[in-house]
């Protein structure tokens, strides 16, 4: 009789989580006997312990000729990864409003308020999952899940008992990235003006006017603006609604740590921690989105755009072949600041590790207990809980950067329309220079080449 190494072939899954048992010989020569405690034995010998299937194991012995090979004998248990905690929000966030008949087109949007008292949101905690178990019988890790990483901002409290955030006054509430918070409400009734002068204002800003070239609107919450913005500054802390548009000359600005909707954009610098939304055209402008860029019906025409996942566009370029450059991936400003965080938190682990050494040889050193010593054991203690508090504080903001990168395989250009000769796409270090039309596309990268497929 063989041996049943040379009678059998075991092969294990990828994932260890289940093994198969190969026949080598012919289906006609099946009419050998086989010892089920041999069989156990050689699984042993390969290291499977869990999961074995003993009664198939017993079937194959007892009459081997019965079975189509190859046969599952080991199966082990797969982990459940454990689920993210939700954010449920309490309250209609829309800002549509009804454009039925008798709508004023100055009216252009809603912003979402809420009385005091009011719940804005509740958090649902993540779930730890469940471990499973390979055939080897090693434990397979699950993933917990990852938790809500929102706190109460402004005019917000929080309840540990329902895990629920309140309002504290009334206002505008504003969800942001990490924060909720509830702002009150600076109105201007005109354009702004040497009678208004420069606006700064902790909380939420509405102009029913223009902004005019020179002048700075400032706000810890949002601004909305009902008229044009020229080579005016507009930095808000939330988001930015602009009815008509910006004529920047090149030198206007607006900056938004989440998003900015606006009419069109021509000959304008651009920032926004979200996105960026585009009714009409963006021209000859500067716009950088951490997420998506979307121009609704114009046509994106010269400047450069980067958006950390998304561009979406009619017509990309123009007949003309104006150079328009687009670039998806990493933000630089966030790459910049993780390489600092990077490099401070090395150096601080260092003066850790020194600090460390000094502590426990002064702390030896137990026949030196003249005050002098005492008070530079103290000093030292000092000095290494302030250097950890640092420590930590860097690996929280790096975590949240992390948390911002995103990945070149989720990022993508759509084209409803056309994109013309001279416009530039990159991914992170690829780049590629569009040399004819391409009409109703999605450019993406698919296996470290940009790729251009059907939309």
């Amino acid at each position: 009789m063989k041996d049943l190494h040379e009678l059998f072939d075991i092969k294990i899954a990828k994932d260890q989580l289940s093994a198969e048992l190969y026949y080598n010989e012919p289906e006609e020569a099946r009419s050998i006997n086989i010892n089920c405690a041999e069989l156990m034995e050689m699984l042993k010998e390969n290291n499977i312990v869990f999961g074995i299937d003993e009664q198939k194991i017993a079937e194959i012995t007892t009459n081997i000729s019965s079975h189509h090979f190859p046969v599952s004998i080991a199966k082990g248990i797969s982990k459940e990864d454990g689920k993210d905690g939700k954010l449920i929000y309490k309250l209609d966030l829309n800002t549509e409003i009804d454009r039925s008949d008798g709508w004023d087109f100055r009216e252009v949007m809603r912003i979402p308020t809420v009385q005091k008292g009011d719940k804005l949101a509740t958090i649902i905690p993540p779930s730890k999952g469940k471990n499973g178990k390979n055939v080897f019988g090693k434990d397979v890790l699950a993933r917990p899940g990852k938790p809500v990483l929102m706190r109460p901002g402004k005019n917000v409290r929080f309840s540990e008992t329902d895990q629920t955030f309140y309002a504290t006054a009334e206002g505008q509430v504003n969800f942001g990235v990490k924060s909720i918070n509830v702002y009150t409400v600076y109105e201007v009734h005109e354009d702004i003006s040497m009678k208004t002068g420069n606006i700064d204002f902790v909380g939420t800003v509405v102009i029913r006017g223009d902004v005019p070239t020179g002048f700075t609107v400032k706000a810890s919450g949002d601004i909305k603006i009902f008229g044009l913005v020229e080579a005016a500054t507009i930095i808000a802390e939330g988001s930015v609604f602009i009815s008509e548009g910006m004529a920047g000359l090149k030198t206007g600005t607006i900056q938004a740590n989440e998003d900015v909707h606006i009419g069109y954009i021509n000959q304008g610098n651009v920032i926004a921690g979200n996105s960026i939304l585009v009714e009409n055209s963006i021209l000859h402008s500067e716009c950088s989105a951490r997420v998506d860029i979307k121009c609704q019906r114009g046509n994106i025409i010269g400047g450069v755009l980067s958006a950390g996942r998304a561009i979406k566009g009619k017509d990309i370029g123009n007949r003309m072949n104006t150079l328009t450059e687009l670039s998806f991936g990493v933000d630089k400003k966030l790459f910049d600041e993780q390489v600092k965080l990077e490099t401070e938190k090395e150096n601080l682990k260092d003066n850790l590790r020194k600090l460390q050494l000094l502590k426990a040889k002064m702390e030896k050193e137990t026949h030196l207990k003249n005050s002098q010593n005492r008070i530079t054991l103290l000093k030292l203690r000092h000095s290494f809980n302030k250097t950890k508090e640092q420590l930590d504080d860097i690996d929280s903001q790096l975590e949240s950067i992390n948390a911002s990168l995103g990945s070149l395989e989720d990022t993508f250009l759509k084209v409803k329309g056309t994109i013309f000769p001279n416009a530039v796409v990159s991914f992170g270090k690829y780049r590629r220079t569009i040399d004819r039309n391409y009409d109703n596309v999605t450019i993406k990268m698919e296996r470290n080449d940009i790729a251009i497929s059907p939309y």
